[in-house]
C-alpha cells in the first residue's frame, strides 16, 4: 500500500480507497483515477486477554463484517452482535463509524493502524480518534490498514441467539432483498430520516429502475436497470420536499463518488 500511494502521489493521479462499496454511489460516468481496494486479509487472532474477561483482537480493513460476526460466533467472542446485517468491511465500518441498535463503532474500537498522507505507518489510540455520527474524522491522505477491537468472552449460544435476533430484526425492517447503497441519508437530531421521507409521502416514489423503498423509506432500491442518476434525482426530491415541509436538511450517509447533491 505505501508503495503505491508513493507512486500515486508521485504522479498527482487522483485515488480512492474502496472497502465494499455497500454505502457508495458512484457517478454514471465513472470516476478519473487509481481505485484502491485491499483484499484477502488474514483471519484475526486475540493478540491480548485482560484480567476483566475482555480480548483485544486485531483485523485486518477488508475483513468483511458478516465474516467478522460469524468469528466471533465460532469463537465465543461478545460484542460483534450488533454488526449483524450490515454489509461491508471492517474499514468501511471505522470509516462511516457503523453501528445499529444503540451501539456504533467507536464503542469497540481501541485503536488503528494507517498510513499517513506521508506514507508513513502510524497508530492512533481511541483518545486521538474522532469519530461522530457516521463518521471518522482522519486527516487527508490517511487510509485504514487495520484496528484493535475490545470484546469479551461469552457462551456461544447466547451470542448466536442475540446475533439471530437481531438479524432477524433488521431483516424485517429494511429492504434486504433488493439492491440498494444502504441507508441513504443520517437521522437529524432526535428523529429519524425514513419516518420524515414517509410522512412526506415519498414511500415508493420511484425514478427510472430506482424506487425509494415502500419498507423503509431510507433505502432507495433498484427495481432493475437503475442508474446513479436516478438515485440521486430521488435523493434531491427528498431533501427538497422535507425541507419544504418539515423544516430538515436531511445529509447524506451514502458517499458520492463523481456527483454531488443539489445545493437547498
Amino acid at each position: 500500500m505505501k508503495k503505491l500511494l508513493d507512486v500515486v502521489k508521485a504522479g498527482n493521479i487522483p485515488w480512492f480507497v474502496l472497502g465494499q462499496g455497500s454505502n457508495l454511489l458512484v457517478s454514471d460516468r465513472g470516476v478519473r483515477g487509481i481505485v484502491i481496494q485491499c483484499s484477502s486479509p488474514r483471519i484475526p487472532k486475540p493478540i491480548k486477554h485482560y484480567k476483566d474477561g475482555q480480548i483485544l483482537m486485531e483485523v485486518e480493513a477488508a475483513f468483511s463484517l458478516s465474516k467478522l460476526v460469524g468469528f466471533g460466533i465460532k469463537n465465543r467472542l461478545r460484542g460483534l452482535e450488533f454488526l449483524a446485517g450490515i454489509p461491508g468491511s471492517i474499514g468501511g465500518a471505522w470509516a462511516m463509524n457503523a453501528g445499529s441498535y444503540g451501539k456504533e463503532m467507536k464503542d469497540i474500537t481501541d485503536y488503528l493502524k494507517m498510513v499517513s498522507s506521508e506514507g508513513r505507518l502510524i497508530r492512533k489510540g481511541k483518545k486521538q480518534l474522532c469519530f461522530g455520527y457516521r463518521t471518522l474524522k482522519l486527516e487527508p491522505g490517511e487510509v485504514i490498514m487495520a484496528g484493535g477491537i475490545k470484546l469479551s468472552s461469552g457462551d456461544a449460544e447466547s451470542i448466536q441467539k442475540e446475533t439471530r435476533r437481531l438479524w432477524t430484526q433488521r431483516r424485517a425492517a429494511q429492504p434486504l432483498d433488493r439492491p440498494s447503497c444502504g441507508s441513504v441519508f443520517k437521522n437529524p437530531p432526535e428523529d429519524f430520516a425514513g419516518q420524515l421521507i414517509e410522512k412526506a409521502g415519498l414511500k415508493g416514489v420511484g425514478r427510472g429502475g430506482a424506487q425509494i423503498s415502500k419498507r423503509h423509506a431510507n433505502f432507495i432500491v433498484n427495481q432493475g436497470e437503475a442508474r446513479a442518476k436516478d438515485v440521486l434525482y430521488l435523493m434531491n426530491l427528498i431533501r427538497t420536499r422535507v425541507r419544504k415541509q418539515f423544516g430538515v436538511l436531511l445529509e447524506p450517509e451514502v458517499r458520492l463518488w463523481g456527483c454531488s447533491l443539489k445545493e437547498i
